[in-house]
């Protein structure tokens, strides 16, 4: 039974069905050991869920509007979603995740590619040159993936979050499917 079955209960004969809640902060912390590389970010983004679970008020400011980006979020509206975004913002901050608008250039993707590259210190090769013209952002990632990254043992990761942006990290090929699982918990 892999580490995400034991967090939350799911034997090897049925479908997933958690013990606890999936978004509280023993599920944010587990994702932080996955897909975070630097024991500083990863001891820094626990507090900062933490706080987000026990005082999400904290991240918001006195017209109630979120402070870490311009998102839109609220804090009537937008606590539940609190700690997916304190956890996507302080990745990004870090290097360690990128968020790319749906008609982004596929120059820039690579930038934002090779800059989760160096920040997790992966020895891998993501070309610099444009491979995949006429194709859109989703297509681009996809192909990167398929054709770049898998073969090098990564792969990229793409956590949807109801926007017209792609939200994604690299990470090792023998974790994509537990990410994309507890990604897909997170919408």
């Amino acid at each position: 039974m892999g580490i995400f079955s034991k967090l939350f209960g799911q034997n090897e004969n049925s479908k997933f069905k958690p013990k606890q809640p999936l978004l509280d902060l023993i599920f944010y912390e587990a994702l932080v050991d996955r897909i975070a590389v630097s024991d500083n970010l990863k001891r820094e983004l626990k507090d900062e869920l933490k706080k987000a679970f026990e005082k999400p008020k904290s991240f918001y400011d006195d017209n109630n509007e979120y402070i870490l980006t311009d998102r839109g979020l609220r804090y009537s509206k937008g606590v539940s979603e609190t700690a997916k975004f304190v956890l996507i913002d302080t990745l990004i901050d870090n290097g360690q995740m990128a968020e790319v608008d749906w008609k982004e250039e596929e120059n820039e993707i690579r930038v934002f590619l090779n800059e989760i590259r160096i920040a997790k210190n992966y020895d891998l090769t993501i070309d610099d040159e444009d491979l995949h013209e006429g194709y859109n952002t989703g297509e681009i990632l996809k192909l990167i993936d398929e054709k770049e990254l898998k073969a090098q043992g990564y792969s990229l990761v793409i956590l949807d979050i109801n926007s017209d942006s792609y939200v994604f990290t690299i990470v090792s090929f023998n974790q994509k499917h537990e990410i994309e699982e507890m990604f897909v918990a997170m919408r």
